[in-house]
């Protein structure tokens, strides 16, 4: 069993020993990420919560017990000196059913990204807060913390509303990633050959304009008779209106399965890599189950896959149509012993998610020019 470590009020920034609402904590993973936390949630003790009657744990408490948890792993796993200022730059907090009283619970929080540099130190930390199979709350987080002298500098620096709304480009990332969809074919066996000659002729014709849409590139799989096209949409009824007037009148393709694939993940690093990259390349689709409690933490989690010197991700989807999965991730390489490589180290790693199957498509084809790429890769980048 992973040993126990106790926590002091100290560690939670806490002066007094009632107000401190984390007992212990202990490692689970040998890198550190891991990392579970037992609550000491004692109404009585707790006279600013509790000042009225209430069956069950105030929201507030558990966002504060949340908080604290993430500043006892900072001093006691991730070595935070105790003299550095801790501040919080950003909270994204969901509550899912209601923490009940007298009833052991338990925080267990991964270290998603971490960075350190000289006077400061970063912490992104993704949390669960759970009652036995009962998931009461998540919180996501960032924690930075300062050397005593570099907190004195930046202590009065201000920030205006302006400011704030020039920095962020949140909405555009959004707008961007929402933006992207996915048509899958199955085409007739007999007829895939000349579907596929024609699907590149309706891609590259100029006529394609009309509809708003911008083809990135598509796959195809001579072996299950598939194709796949990536493209940029503007209008959802446009883009219904391109795949009736246009994909379902291809020749092997109509009275065939035909479907859209949304609410996407791009990988902005894996498009300037695709541009870059040589067209043969491979393009495995890789189908992931999740475990529902752990949905919110893996989605984050495969959104911070990296790219390697020789594979890459360029998205990743939910995926309504087929229930024996749930997240469709897109991963281009070199090889298929590269990419059986990565899913291995990167991708099975992840708690909470099995790998239902890998399907290689055989070839890629770039519509737009690299430089035009690089330009739409950029479009999804934070500056």
């Amino acid at each position: 069993e992973k040993k126990w470590i106790s926590v002091d009020p100290i560690h939670c920034h806490q002066r007094l020993p009632k107000n401190t609402l984390v007992d212990k904590l202990r490692i689970l993973s040998d890198d550190k990420s891991e990392c579970e936390l037992l609550l000491k949630i004692k109404p009585k003790e707790l006279d600013f919560f509790f000042d009225h009657e209430i069956d069950h744990i105030p929201g507030m408490v558990e966002v504060n017990a949340l908080r604290q948890s993430a500043l006892a792993l900072a001093h006691l796993v991730y070595d935070v000196p105790m003299n550095y200022v801790a501040v919080i730059d950003w909270l994204d907090v969901q509550l899912y059913s209601f923490g009940e009283l007298n009833i052991e619970t338990i925080a267990n929080i991964r270290l998603a990204e971490k960075k350190q540099a000289v006077n400061r130190m970063e912490f992104v930390l993704d949390g669960l807060l759970l009652q036995g199979s009962n998931l009461l709350m998540r919180m996501k987080g960032k924690l930075i913390a300062f050397s005593p002298e570099f907190a004195k500098k930046i202590r009065y620096k201000k920030a205006t509303v302006n400011d704030v709304a020039k920095a962020t480009r949140q909405p555009e990332l959004k707008q961007a990633e929402q933006s992207v969809v996915e048509i899958h074919i199955i085409i007739k066996p007999q007829e895939f050959e000349q579907a596929c000659e024609a699907i590149d002729r309706t891609l590259r014709n100029k006529a394609i304009n009309k509809y708003g849409l911008v083809p990135l590139y598509y796959t195809f799989d001579e072996e299950d008779n598939e194709a796949r096209i990536c493209l940029l949409f503007i209008d959802p009824k446009l883009l219904g209106d391109f795949v009736v007037e246009k994909i379902r009148r291809i020749k092997g393709v109509e009275g065939t399965q035909v479907r859209l694939t949304l609410d996407g993940k791009v990988y902005p690093k894996g498009v300037i890599a695709l541009a870059e990259a040589k067209e043969e390349l491979f393009s495995s689709h890789i189908f992931l189950k999740v475990d529902p409690v752990l949905d919110d933490s893996v989605w984050h989690s495969l959104s911070l896959l990296p790219s390697t010197s020789e594979v890459f991700p360029t998205w990743c989807m939910r995926d309504f149509y087929d229930y024996d999965r749930d997240i469709s991730l897109r991963v281009m390489g070199e090889s298929k012993n590269a990419i059986g490589k990565y899913i291995t180290n990167h991708i099975k790693t992840i708690k909470g998610i099995s790998v239902i199957r890998i399907k290689f498509m055989k070839k890629l084809i770039k519509i737009q020019s690299d430089q035009y790429l690089l330009d739409i890769a950029k479009k999804w980048i934070r500056e």
